[in-house]
């Protein structure tokens, strides 16, 4: 847990303005504005919720809506790793199993489809830029 907490401060310290702070429903996240007028949300993905079939699902509820007023800017998440994003709108393949992200208007859910059964790892830092 204090990784987890440490991770998160040290993500929202290096955003250009933090603008809100919350707690979501799962996992922690922080909302950031770039001066472009695009919105940056870094989410830290540690809650899963396990389906059949090894499907898991960390559900970030009402992420968007709270960056979004309008809720009509185009969406793109982005896995984070080694200071490398990779898009995840689409299935990719990660760590023997596959990783995609989808969203509502105001919701963002990172699913995970784990051959193995069980997650091979802790948490993944993810980035949802809305445009």
């Amino acid at each position: 847990m204090m990784l987890i907490a440490s991770t998160l401060t040290i993500f929202s310290l290096s955003s250009c303005k933090k603008d809100n702070f919350s707690s979501g429903t799962h996992s922690d996240a922080s909302v950031s504005n770039i001066p472009s007028s695009s919105t940056t949300i870094n989410l830290i993905a540690a809650y899963w919720d396990k389906y059949a079939s090894g499907i898991y699902v960390c559900n970030f509820r009402g992420i968007i809506s709270s960056a979004d007023i309008n809720g009509n800017r185009p969406v793109k998440v982005y896995l984070v790793e080694k200071n490398k994003e990779t898009l995840i709108n689409s299935s990719i393949h990660f760590l023997g199993g596959e990783l995609w992200a989808v969203n509502t208007e105001t919701d963002v859910k990172i699913i995970y489809h784990c051959y193995a059964q069980e997650l091979p790892f802790d948490y993944l830092l993810i980035k949802v830029i809305l445009e």
